[in-house]
């Protein structure tokens, strides 16, 4: 108690300051590990399966698409804007606008999931993503899911109130404002069904 009773104010500050850190630290691993559980849930392999197939990159070659199918990537060390091997596409102003953004606005959308740049790298160092391969494209939409709060909805088969709470992630989604093409939500509940995913 002597110690504790010789610290000045400055001192303690520091040491709640440090033991923020310390904890925030250790939350931070416990969310990552249980993001990588999420992905060995069915429910959530069948989300997975139900958002490319939304973003159009349910294919065999799906985690090396760029938006609008402009390329097949060869890289898969980085996201293709770090890497250089593509610099995005220019979007048409009304998806621009439908975004919040300024006319000639570019998309850097990559891989099954859509991913543009300035999201993968929070992504990327939050979870210490080693490269953009398929591995790590499903763990970072996974943690995109979880940073909306919809990992317990879809463990659960809460279908539509999981898409809800993401719909604002992937523009293909219904009920989102980007002006892009969106599928039905029929639609998506039959992909998440054959792949193997229950609906509560």
């Amino acid at each position: 108690m002597k110690f504790f009773s010789r610290l000045t104010i400055w001192q303690w500050i520091i040491t709640v300051i440090v033991i923020v850190w310390i904890v925030t630290k250790v939350k931070r691993r416990i969310d990552t590990h249980n993001v990588k559980d999420s992905s060995m849930n069915q429910n959530m392999k069948a989300f997975l399966w139900m958002i490319r197939f939304a973003e159009g990159t349910a294919t065999a070659n799906g985690y090396r698409i760029t938006y609008a199918y402009e390329k097949v990537l060869n890289d898969l060390s980085d996201h293709p804007y770090i890497t250089g091997e593509w610099k995005g596409k220019i979007l048409p102003d009304a998806y621009c606008k439908g975004a919040g953004l300024k006319s000639g606005c570019k998309s850097t959308a990559a891989g099954a999931y859509q991913i543009t740049v300035s999201t993968w790298r929070p992504l990327k160092k939050a979870l210490g993503l080693p490269d953009f391969s398929p591995h790590s494209q499903d763990l970072a939409a996974i943690e995109l899911i979880r940073q909306k709060g919809a990992i317990k909805d879809i463990e659960s088969g809460n279908l539509e109130k999981a898409i809800s709470k993401v719909r604002h992630i992937w523009a293909s989604l219904p009920g989102n404002t980007s002006g892009q093409p969106q599928q039905k939500l029929a639609a998506l509940k039959t992909i998440y069904k054959t792949a193997g995913g229950n609906i509560a």
